[in-house]
């Protein structure tokens, strides 16, 4: 008990100790807004606003709007702009996508009207991230686009490398490791050669997670905890919540449950729900699957409704998908298989929708066994031979399989690694353990501009 105080007081500590410095790097701004007034002081509102952001969203938000408020009164269109630019980047965080969406609109709006191809790049990349976070992954990348053709005409490399990261994440939504991590790579080598620190600190907490991805789990480790240095150095909260939370997910993914816990904890308690809805739903996503290895079924899936629930409000499709298949896997262990039905078909026609092979094969083999279950041996044989041709196409694609086995290729062999007689034996051992499984009872997972 007395090392969980200790523990708590410590990371209250390093939370009070950015507010106090990001007050420090306030202080002599707020007193220069007593001594200026017109441009000079909307300007001045909008840095202060920036420098709030990490360390307390409520008053930069504040900033932000007394920024808008004086620009709209004096006329001021560029200071108009990066205000609503400043307030959506508030609200992305806080979670509240509708809202960061309208701003970033607006602010685009205004620097489109004056020119400002900086400004405009910056929306664009934002609204990308909306609808990456919304699972609108094809209108993302059309933004992020946008995004990159404006900040080549620009000669900007850091925003060129800042929007390539966002996109390596929606292959990774896709399953497309390889090409996610190529990516990465390009843009670490950008962020290092301009010594831009956050864009190095972004770049390892991404190839950290590819590298979770891949399996390769002393490469996540390494660029992880090169992150977390990083993060103290430059004094980013939110990042090193974040990076707490993904040594969790990382150690829980190397079988190493204890180590997880550690850095998940410590992630929830560095955060406040207030701003940092993001950074929770994650880190209590992963302590929800360490509960349910644990047969914890009750407890995970409060733990998935909460995260449902905030994820259905702010209109996530992806993560709701996500949740629901974890909800319906537990459900059939806890033997309330129509239920299970309920959440898993639903997360089925999401991830069909968005273009998720990997999470689409879960449900596909999630929703085998569930009918097996009932004995409804029809429906479950077709969703056997469905499963079968997804982790067929996933197999032959740069997915973590495809990686891994590809290289046990032999030299001048069938140039696709899974034959069609194969295929066929994957998914007669499946439907075979779905069977017997059935029949003897229940088995014992940003860039903002």
């Amino acid at each position: 008990m007395m090392f969980r105080i200790i523990t708590i007081l410590f990371f209250f500590l390093i939370i009070s100790s950015a507010q106090l410095i990001a007050q420090d790097e306030a202080a002599p701004l707020i007193e220069k807004i007593q001594k200026t007034n017109g441009n000079n002081k909307v300007d001045l509102l909008n840095e202060i606003s920036v420098v709030y952001r990490k360390t307390d969203r409520i008053k930069s938000m504040d900033y932000a709007r007394q920024a808008y408020k004086l620009s709209v009164e004096i006329n001021y269109n560029s200071g108009k702009a990066l205000a609503k630019k400043n307030e959506g980047i508030c609200w992305f965080f806080i979670g509240n996508n509708d809202s960061a969406a309208l701003c970033y609109k607006e602010a685009l709006g205004v620097f489109t009207e004056i020119q400002d191809k900086k400004g405009i790049s910056a929306c664009y990349n934002n609204l990308g991230l909306i609808a990456q976070e919304t699972g609108k992954y094809d209108d993302a990348i059309r933004f992020y686009e946008r995004s990159v053709e404006m900040d080549h005409a620009l000669g900007d490399e850091i925003g060129v490398a800042l929007t390539l990261g966002n996109i390596s994440d929606i292959h990774i939504y896709r399953g497309e490791f390889k090409k996610a991590l190529v990516l990465t790579n390009q843009s670490l080598a950008i962020f290092t050669r301009q010594s831009y620190k956050p864009g190095i600190l972004a770049g390892y907490c991404n190839r950290g997670a590819e590298y979770d991805y891949l399996r390769k789990f002393n490469e996540s480790e390494r660029d992880y905890l090169k992150a977390l240095t990083l993060s103290r150095e430059l004094k980013d909260k939110y990042m090193e919540i974040m990076i707490h939370s993904n040594l969790g997910v990382m150690y829980w993914h190397w079988g190493k449950p204890e180590k997880a816990m550690q850095y998940l904890n410590a992630a929830l308690e560095m955060s406040d729900e207030a701003d940092d809805a993001y950074n929770i739903d994650n880190t209590l996503k992963t302590i929800a699957e360490i509960y349910t290895s644990q047969k914890k079924y009750v407890q995970a899936n409060e733990i998935y409704q909460k995260i449902l629930n905030r994820n259905v409000e702010i209109d996530n499709k992806r993560q709701v998908a996500v949740i629901m298949t974890a909800i319906g896997r537990n459900l059939i262990e806890l033997n309330e298989i129509d239920k299970a039905l309920g959440y898993l078909n639903k997360s089925l026609e999401m991830t069909v929708g968005l273009k998720t092979p990997l999470e689409s094969l879960e449900n596909y083999r999630n929703l085998a066994y569930a009918n097996a279950i009932l004995h409804n041996f029809k429906a479950a044989d077709s969703l056997q031979d469905l499963f079968a041709d997804t982790y067929t196409q996933i197999y032959n694609s740069d997915s973590i399989d495809g990686i891994r086995k590809g290289k046990i290729r032999t030299e001048g062999g069938n140039s696709s690694p899974v034959s069609e007689t194969n295929k066929w034996l994957i998914a007669f051992l499946l439907f075979t353990v779905i069977v017997m499984m059935s029949v003897f009872a229940f088995r014992g997972k940003n860039n903002e501009k």
